[in-house]
């Protein structure tokens, strides 16, 4: 199952995502389970 959330960020990463074409969403679950690889 998949859930949306909604974050905030700043004028400038919003700036910084779009030039390098970052997937926010792909790009906040590796993060996520990185954070998690390291918590078990």
């Amino acid at each position: 199952m998949v859930k949306k959330k909604t974050i905030t960020i700043q004028e400038d990463q919003e700036e910084w995502i779009q030039d390098n074409h970052l997937n926010l969403s792909s790009f906040v679950q590796a993060k996520l389970d990185e954070h998690i690889q390291d918590r078990q």
